[in-house]
């Protein structure tokens, strides 16, 4: 496998993962402002910042290699 395709596959990969972590956000939000429970609000709004700073971590990654994939890939 390239460097190229290494990186492209990464990247990919990354990005991927993104959006599963998104949609779980979206899932984790909808259980959170369907629950009346003090305990089970106060779980998700943990599992809520966590998955929140996955997807900044994730967010920061693309948005530093996207470059690197696009100088390689030219």
């Amino acid at each position: 496998m390239s460097k190229i395709e290494c990186a492209a596959s990464i990247f990919a990969s990354a990005s991927l993962h993104l959006d599963v972590v998104d949609e779980f956000i979206a899932i984790t939000q909808s259980k959170l402002d369907g629950s009346s429970s003090e305990f089970t609000r106060d779980s998700l709004t943990d599992l809520l910042a966590g998955l929140t700073e996955q997807r900044e971590t994730y967010r920061s990654v693309l948005a530093a290699a996207e470059p690197i994939v696009t100088a390689l890939a030219a």
